[in-house]
């Protein structure tokens, strides 16, 4: 079909049996037509052929045809092409007859006549615009078609439910997800019924009202749940718009089902109520330790208030260091590695207390497995750690008395034979049964016998020393450990000591005086036995033998043991007396300047004449002296003799020289040392420049602030301070900077193998030139050998102490040493 008429060929088939006429016809269509083609027909084959081959814009016939009419002509052409405008052009005509055609689909009917033929070209153009225009029309309807067509069928296939419910509620349209959301097999079963007869009461106000809004032009969304057809709930979305349809306004919505969106978020919504109802602490955290998650039960257990924010909080501030380094060194990395880690760390909470706690870390990972964020939970095992500990320490220890039971006794053994072992000491154990315990129990009742046992127990463990065990294996026995034990001696003076306490001490329990002895046996490692045992039953042993006696004493498992015990127990009755009979003597050590071999100064030594044993060694006496309290009586005496025979050797006119005197420790801590030292000086008339006090390394460190508020008060009266045995103790060079001490004695320990020993003389040369260099004098005790001189000698040493120049003499002979002017020749 042609649609340019001006420009474009016009293809006109002319079915008309009169030349004359289709002569003119041809000539008015021409002037209007530049590209008329005509196919001019007159008679019946020529038409066929036509129909069957051609392709023509217009079809042009008369009616009056000798071998046919225009009618026919008509319906053979419109059957043959439907589209092709057909006009007749007639002389012969009537009304009738261009009804009927008209009827036929004819386009145009026209007369033959003169004025006619000058319309033709206009009625021609008209005819063709007209099939234009219908053509364009129904190509637009077909492609609305196709349009339509395709837009139900997407509708169709959405998975979303899409309809139309009209102003009145009712439903007009739902597609195949909207049929399968309500349960109904077909759209007759839903179509035209109230979509809110669906809708369960609770939200069906809330719909009615949004579709009221959206009929006036609005929009809007809502959540409600529907009972479908069928009995199923289901949770829906819906988005509504307003839709303007032929008969009015309608609601045009689109809903999606979110039933396992909604479930989800209640079994969300349960979780979370039960994560916030539990005492346990969860909590989530990103990969870089940022807390964005924390229930209820970690705010109560960390003491933080519930609407704090704590999105700048970290894991770190929830641990104290130590379990913070096993979060990092093992539960994050195993976490990582195997999705999970469970232990046992601890909490800090914001008021300080430290929590212990069973932890779980999980490492979540999203879809492509990499991990996302942490989640922990943590459970406080304060009550648990509690009830352990009970169950530890009753397994361990008397549920009367408290003390450590027999378990605790053989394991505190074990490790104190490993320690004497190792440092080779002597470990002693004592065995305590108290005597005719059963008379007391019998007469008073069980009731006192238990307090008595606890009495018992709190003195025991008020007369022991610190680091020494009191056990109570069970009943009426008790254990005394001494782990550090220089001689047999001290085991029997610490036995003895007891014995004597309670002797002298009886009991108040409940208004009865209770006079309480003990038997018992004491056991030496290794003397007795080398193993926990072996010891135990050695103690036993002993006990058992001491009841055979008569009790309220003490036996050695061994009998030279006891042989010896009971030699020192008179030893220390002797001692007691020993002052009052004049048995006590200081000897005197000169100390020997070694840059000019003159003596400068001399070190007091307490020595004992026995009556019957001779000379008692110090080794033996001043332990003794310790042990029995006796040493402040003996340091006093000491203190006052050193000061009264210097003063008189310098009125004899012998050299002024210094006098040094050991402190004990016991005498060093009395309250009254400072008046004690200042009335010996002025008892005596010494100078106190003449005087030196020799303390210990250990005295030192003890209590560091009250050492030197003792020694700055000694300090005040002109005394002077050096240090014995200096390398055996902890102390360093640069600590005893704190306190006012002019010499260090080097240990003879240190000084027996030099130059031989390389460490030895390192550690004698390190302290000479750090003394040196602090302002502090050196002397070097136990020098023997000239070897041992001439090495000080190379360091530098300030003086030397030793029986290489002279061992400690009585009194006459240090003076008889003075008077001739003795002195050391160090030029070797």
């Amino acid at each position: 079909m042609m649609t340019n008429m001006t420009s474009g060929p016009l293809n006109i088939l002319l079915v008309d049996d009169n030349p004359d006429d289709r002569t003119l016809l041809i000539r008015e269509l021409g002037r209007e037509f530049p590209a008329l083609h005509v196919t001019e027909i007159t008679e019946q084959e020529g038409f066929n052929q036509a129909l069957e081959y051609g392709n023509f814009d217009l079809i042009i016939t008369d009616y009056q045809l000798c071998w046919s009419d225009g009618l026919i002509i008509l319906r053979a052409a419109k059957s043959k092409w439907p589209n092709c405008p057909v006009m007749m052009f007639t002389g012969t005509g009537s009304e009738e007859i261009a009804v009927e055609a008209m009827k036929g689909g004819l386009d145009d009917y026209v007369l033959k006549s003169p004025k006619h033929y000058g319309w033709l070209p206009s009625r021609v153009r008209s005819v063709l615009e007209q099939i234009i225009h219908k053509q364009r029309l129904l190509k637009t309807e077909a492609e609305l078609r196709k349009s339509d067509s395709m837009l139900h069928a997407i509708i169709e296939a959405e998975p979303e439910c899409v309809k139309i419910v009209g102003a009145d509620g009712k439903l007009r349209y739902i597609n195949a997800a909207g049929l399968a959301l309500v349960e109904a097999n077909s759209p007759k079963e839903i179509l035209g019924k109230n979509m809110s007869d669906l809708i369960l009461p609770e939200y069906r106000k809330a719909y009615l009202a949004l579709n009221a809004q959206v009929i006036k032009g609005g929009h809007g969304t809502l959540e409600f749940e529907i009972s479908a057809l069928k009995g199923g709930h289901h949770w829906l979305e819906a988005h509504a718009v307003s839709l303007e349809m032929e008969d009015g306004p309608a609601v045009l919505g689109v809903t999606r089902d979110i039933t396992s969106r909604k479930l989800a978020e209640a079994s969300s919504a349960q979780l979370t109520a039960i994560i916030e109802a539990t005492s346990d602490f969860i909590s989530i955290a990103d990969m870089d330790g940022r807390v964005t998650y924390l229930n209820c039960g970690g705010r109560n257990m960390m003491g933080i208030p519930k609407d704090e924010d704590i999105s700048s909080t970290r894991i770190e501030d929830y641990h104290p260091r130590w379990a913070m380094d096993i979060i990092h060194a093992e539960a994050i990395p195993t976490a990582m590695r195997e999705g999970t880690w469970s232990g046992e760390t601890a909490f800090l909470t914001r008021d300080g207390r430290e929590i212990p706690v069973s932890q779980v870390i999980i490492a979540h990972r999203g879809k492509n497995e990499t991990p996302e964020f942490f989640s922990t939970v943590v459970r406080d095992i304060s009550e648990r750690k509690r009830h352990e500990a009970e169950l530890i320490y009753l397994a361990n220890h008397h549920a009367l008395t408290g003390l450590p039971n027999r378990n605790l006794l053989a394991d505190r053994l074990q490790q104190s034979l490993i320690e004497a072992k190792r440092h080779d000491r002597l470990a002693a154990l004592v065995f305590l049964d108290l005597d005719r315990f059963k008379n007391i129990t019998e007469s008073l009742g069980h009731e006192v016998g238990d307090l008595a046992l606890q009495m018992v127990a709190e003195q025991l463990t008020g007369l022991v020393r610190e680091g020494d065990t009191v056990a109570h294996p069970g009943g009426d026995e008790f254990a005394l450990l001494f782990s550090d034990v220089a001689h047999s001696e001290d085991a029997a003076r610490l036995a003895q000591k007891v014995l004597d306490h309670f002797e002298n001490f009886p009991l108040t329990v409940g208004g009865h005086k209770l006079f309480v002895t003990f038997s018992a046996g004491i056991a030496l490692y290794p003397t007795d036995s080398e193993n926990a045992d072996g010891l135990l039953q050695a103690a036993l042993t002993a006990m058992d033998r001491s009841q055979a006696l008569g009790g309220n004493s003490y036996q050695f498992y061994s009998s030279e043991m006891n042989i010896k015990a009971l030699e020192n127990l008179a030893m220390a009755s002797a001692l007691h007396d020993a002052i009052a009979r004049d048995e006590l003597e200081l000897h005197y050590q000169p100390q020997v300047d070694l840059a000019s071999g003159e003596i400068i100064g001399m070190e007091a030594l307490a020595r004992w004449r026995h009556p019957q044993h001779g000379m008692v060694s110090p080794m033996v006496f001043i332990p003794l002296a310790e042990e029995t309290g006796q040493i402040s009586l003996i340091g006093a005496w000491v203190l006052r003799e050193a000061c009264r025979q210097n003063k008189a050797w310098q009125d004899e006119g012998l050299p002024p020289l210094r006098v040094a005197v050991n402190l004990s420790a016991r005498q060093f801590c009395q309250r009254d040392i400072t008046a004690i030292v200042a009335q010996a000086l002025a008892d005596t008339g010494l100078e106190s420049r003449f005087l030196e006090l020799e303390i210990t390394e250990s005295m030192l460190m003890h209590d560091v602030n009250a050492t030197i508020s003792i020694m700055q008060q000694l300090k005040e009266l002109g005394i002077s301070f050096s240090l014995d045995d200096f390398g055996t103790g902890y102390s360093s060079l640069s600590y005893l900077k704190r306190f006012p001490i002019e010499t260090l004695k080097i240990d003879q320990s240190f000084v027996r193998d030099i130059p031989h020993d390389k460490d030895d003389s390192a550690i004698a040369a390190a302290i000479i030139a750090m003394a040196s260099a602090l302002g502090i004098k050196v002397i070097a005790e136990g020098v023997e050998t000239p070897e041992q001189l001439a090495f000080l000698n190379t360091q530098k040493c300030t003086g030397m102490q030793g029986y290489y120049f002279s061992k400690p003499l009585p009194s006459e002979e240090f003076a008889q040493l003075l008077r001739q002017g003795k002195t050391l020749d160090t030029s070797s």
